[in-house]
């Protein structure tokens, strides 16, 4: 999966999933996994190599139910450490007391992870950002996704130095796509 292909995501997004598929063998995988899924989880998966979001989207929802067993705070946390992740291997993504500027460089760095237009920031004002993220309708696993970013988001402004308030979550149902927007605060 070299090149991209429709809609794809970078090996770096999938790779942590694919660790927790090999890592526990024993679980009902094809429960939500394709057979083509089982396939790639046995191959090498390469940060920088592009692969189905479809993939992305059933092993992540696969590993939610499987491993986190359906636990919303096991996934927020899993976010906060992805969060830290990202700030050890981008130092210059978190801007002291600039916590727009913190998740606005996130979310530049998050749409190197995908060959489409998947996410987008909108101010508005002091202490509030909306991040909005596009999905297809058939595309599952956007609201455990979505529960994933929140923690992310939450500890990105918490290392910015602030105190992080809370996330709001809509969603807008156009003819082509889903639009799920977060409405991100923080204390000023």
């Amino acid at each position: 999966m070299g090149t991209p292909s429709n809609r794809s995501v970078k090996g770096s997004v999938v790779i942590d999933y694919v660790r927790m598929v090999r890592a526990t063998p024993d679980q009902p995988w094809d429960r939500y996994l394709l057979p083509e899924d089982m396939a790639l989880i046995k191959q090498m998966v390469l940060p920088g190599s592009w692969y189905p979001i479809g993939f992305f989207q059933r092993i992540g929802l696969a590993v939610f139910k499987l491993v986190a067993k359906e636990n919303n705070e096991l996934l927020r946390a899993f976010g906060k450490s992805i969060a830290d992740r990202l700030h050890a291997d981008h130092p210059g993504m978190v801007s002291k007391d600039k916590p727009r500027n913190t998740l606005e460089k996130y979310i530049w760095i998050q749409k190197r992870f995908y060959n489409f237009d998947a996410f987008n920031t909108e101010d508005q004002g002091p202490g509030r950002l909306l991040v909005h993220i596009y999905s297809l309708p058939e595309e599952v696993g956007i609201p455990v996704y979505i529960i994933q970013i929140s923690g992310m988001v939450e500890r990105l402004i918490e290392l910015s130095g602030h105190t992080f308030l809370g996330i709001k979550v809509t969603t807008a149902n156009e003819p082509d796509r889903i639009i799920s927007t977060m409405d991100v605060s923080w204390q000023v």
